[in-house]
């Protein structure tokens, strides 16, 4: 239930918003992070209708263009006295009581954004409690990032184990990876639909979101990007050969088998058929090494490799052949 309320607060983030992909207009300053969770959670509960007036106009994305009705004002006061949620809230404050490592990033890489993708808009950035919505802990539109603080907050979090997170997931609750989260979901919106139909394709399209995070965040840990662990990402670095040859051995890279599919781009503890130290979702990092060497051979801006929908072109044109 308070994973419920949690995605109804935010819903209206996907809908008060334009959802339009790629859309361009003018660029506004997004003005400094906004912490939607500081301000519901310090609204006094004995008047919390008119405490949430008081910060509506700030948060519509979140509100929606119209006031809540009774209804929804009684949902949210029954999220922010949830002891539960609350608890939350307090670890959430304490373990982030300012997000200047957050500001510094995200300036950075919209500095790179605005190089990369020009004429597209820098979103207002907002942070929120989410209610532990692990499907979604960034939410991206052309105007706004909301990123839900309390899936980062570490894996040592008690909670993450009570709610029943498998522990290569809550490993990766931490701040280190917010930075590579957002980015990656916002190369999500400036793709165009395309049909994943063979294991190649998903590779591919998993490789241009790592690539897309990457030149944004130019100085980050490639393992943050790909959320390996430093021994992870090592393994896929030795056995690069041994994964590609065993794709092209098998006939797979063509293949829309379902179980190929599960293998090499789901999320799990390792790679089944391999070696219980390797990572799982090696299919993402054989697409960003495809991707990679595809920009190098070709004089190709961000936006018109977004745009490519041909696979095997990129795989071609790339001369990818792994040394080791």
């Amino acid at each position: 239930m308070r994973n419920i309320i949690g995605l109804a607060l935010v819903c209206l983030a996907l809908t008060a918003c334009n959802n339009d992909k790629n859309k361009t207009g003018k660029t506004e300053a997004p003005g400094e992070l906004r912490r939607y969770e500081i301000s519901l959670f310090s609204i006094d509960t004995n008047n919390f209708k008119e405490g949430l007036r008081k910060i509506y106009p700030s948060y519509k994305v979140f509100l929606g263009e119209t006031f809540p009705s009774d209804e929804g004002v009684t949902q949210l006061l029954n999220f922010v006295t949830d002891p539960y949620i609350r608890s939350t809230y307090n670890y959430t404050l304490k373990k982030y009581p300012d997000l200047e490592f957050l500001e510094a990033g995200l300036d950075k890489g919209f500095m790179n954004f605005t190089k990369e993708m020009p004429g597209k808009r820098i979103p207002q950035v907002y942070t929120y409690i989410s209610g532990f919505d692990i499907r979604m802990p960034i939410k991206y539109t052309d105007s706004a990032l909301i990123i839900g603080l309390d899936l980062y907050l570490g894996s040592d979090y008690a909670e993450y184990r009570e709610l029943g997170f498998p522990l290569y997931i809550a490993e990766r609750l931490s701040k280190e990876y917010m930075l590579a989260d957002c980015f990656r979901e916002i190369g999500w919106a400036y793709m165009p639909e395309m049909e994943t139909n063979t294991l190649l394709d998903a590779m591919i399209e998993q490789g241009k979101l790592l690539y897309f995070a990457q030149k944004m965040l130019p100085g980050e840990k490639e393992e943050y990007l790909i959320k390996y662990s430093p021994e992870e990402l090592e393994w896929v670095k030795n056995n690069e050969k041994n994964l590609w040859s065993f794709l092209i051995e098998n006939q797979l890279l063509y293949s829309n088998d379902a179980k190929a599919m599960t293998t090499f781009m789901t999320d799990g503890p390792f790679t089944s058929g391999f070696s219980e130290e390797s990572p799982s979702r090696t299919g993402h990092w054989l697409g960003w090494q495809i991707v990679k060497n595809y920009m190098q051979k070709n004089d190709l801006s961000m936006e018109a490799l977004l745009a490519e929908k041909d696979s095997q072109k990129i795989l071609q044109e790339s001369g990818y052949k792994p040394a080791r």
